[in-house]
């Protein structure tokens, strides 16, 4: 009975770190889109960096989760994964920087 929660524990805790892993990636995406769909002689390169930078601070965010996920991984703390990722990617939905 033990093992088996434990190996949906490992199960659940995989799942939740490759979505937080596609979750950087789509934040990576969002920087390369805003980057090339806005290029124009009339847009200043300050605005894109604006921009961009919501993008590159969510994606920072996200990656010490995903890290500190890993290294949870490896000491079996499985539970805690699960519980990290769904917080994290609840609070990437309103981590919010103003525009200057």
């Amino acid at each position: 009975m033990e093992m088996e929660k434990q190996i949906k524990l490992m199960k659940g805790a995989k799942i939740s770190l490759l979505v937080l892993f596609l979750s950087i990636v789509r934040q990576f995406i969002s920087i390369y889109q805003t980057s090339y769909q806005l290029v124009s002689p009339f847009i200043p390169e300050n605005l894109i960096w604006e921009i961009s930078k919501q993008f590159i601070f969510t994606a920072f965010v996200l990656t010490i989760a995903f890290v500190l996920g890993l290294i949870l991984y490896f000491y079996e703390k499985y539970l805690l994964i699960i519980i990290l990722t769904v917080l994290v990617l609840i609070a990437s939905r309103f981590i919010y920087l103003p525009l200057k």
